[in-house]
């Protein structure tokens, strides 16, 4: 039996662009937490139909919101997004293009009511019916902007008058469909309103005595991208077969567990600078059954266009282990900077 319903459909643009002309494994984590926060901000009862690329499927059936309600759902998705790209831009550790082009990305809504009718396939529970087809087209249309919200003539019928937001009303004519009239609200004005996220606190280091050195055979921003890249650490880390990583960009307070020669290290990027001849990258190191805590701090510097000088140090935090098992473990970091720096020098990042 069809129902009525809200079809609401929040659409990242420029995905196209940033997935083609940039590093798709990065792309594609930075798109993924902004689809995930974007489900994560529908506090008005709708319900997830699917996650189309670059998309969201939302719908809410039963008696429709107000225009208000409507309109503050969507500008809270969209300041949650605006904010989400800030932080990636304030605290990438990364260099590549997709973690530094990313608040390039914007967000528009289309808003459609009509019937639905919820079909079965598998475990999963699909929404159907000719007004889906109609919510769809209006992805393609003639406005001017990349960032909006769109309400159907129908919706707008639906959810009636009120909030903030001027509209502007316009149509468009879709082949075997006819032509759709609808309001939109362009909300470019709007992004300048939405705050910046709080700033972490500056972190400041201390060197420890325990360290290493290493010349490496290739250019520093390979060193660099290869050192931060969570996904290829097991290529250099020798006892560590795969990673467990937080779904996200490489960034300050990303967080990666590993199992390092049976043993769990949780491991926090807390620094990392990249500039003209050197760089800097540190992780916060948690090591919970053997109780220690400490900061891996690595220095790289270009010695020329195709090599760098890379400085490694420990800061132990806390209690200390053993001397003779820090000689270990600083013999273990040693053999596995000779295959950090084969990676490097083979197949950087």
């Amino acid at each position: 039996m069809a129902e009525k319903a809200i079809i609401l459909i929040p659409d990242i643009s420029g995905y196209t662009e940033f997935t083609n002309a940039t590093e798709i494994d990065h792309a594609a984590h930075i798109v993924t937490e902004l689809l995930e926060l974007i489900v994560d901000s529908n506090t008005t009862g709708f319900s997830l139909a699917e996650i189309e690329g670059d998309a969201v499927l939302f719908y809410r059936k039963g008696e429709p919101l107000g225009r208000a309600e409507l309109v503050d759902q969507c500008l809270q998705m969209y300041s949650n997004f605006h904010q989400r790209l800030m932080v990636i831009e304030r605290d990438t550790v990364c260099q590549c293009g997709a973690c530094q082009t990313a608040s390039n990305l914007t967000l528009k809504f289309i808003a459609h009511f009509g019937y639905i009718k919820e079909i079965k396939v598998a475990r999963f529970v699909k929404a159907t019916g000719m007004d889906m087809i109609v919510a769809h087209r209006l992805l393609k249309n003639n406005v001017g902007s990349n960032e909006y919200i769109l309400l159907s003539q129908p919706c707008c019928e639906a959810v009636g008058d009120g909030g903030s937001l001027e509209w502007t009303k316009s149509s468009h004519a879709y082949d075997t469909i006819g032509d759709i009239a609808f309001e939109v609200s362009d909300l470019r004005s709007y992004r300048a309103q939405v705050p910046a996220p709080v700033a972490p606190p500056r972190v400041v280091l201390e060197k420890g005595d325990d360290n290493l050195e290493l010349r490496i055979d290739a250019p520093l921003r390979a060193v660099y991208q290869t050192l931060i890249n969570v996904d290829k650490r097991p290529a250099w880390l020798d006892g560590v077969d795969t990673i467990d990583r937080e779904m996200t960009s490489e960034r300050i307070n990303m967080r990666h567990n590993c199992v390092f020669h049976g043993m769990k290290l949780v491991n926090t990027a807390i620094l990392g600078e990249f500039a003209e001849g050197q760089a800097r990258y540190a992780e916060k190191v948690e090591i919970p059954d053997a109780r220690l805590s400490l900061v891996a701090n690595y220095e790289m510097e270009a010695v020329d266009e195709s090599s760098t000088l890379l400085k490694f140090d420990v800061n132990w935090l806390g209690a200390e282990p053993p001397l003779e098992n820090k000689q270990g473990m600083l013999a273990g970091q040693a053999a596995n900077f000779e295959l950090f720096k084969r990676v490097c020098e083979t197949d950087p990042a």
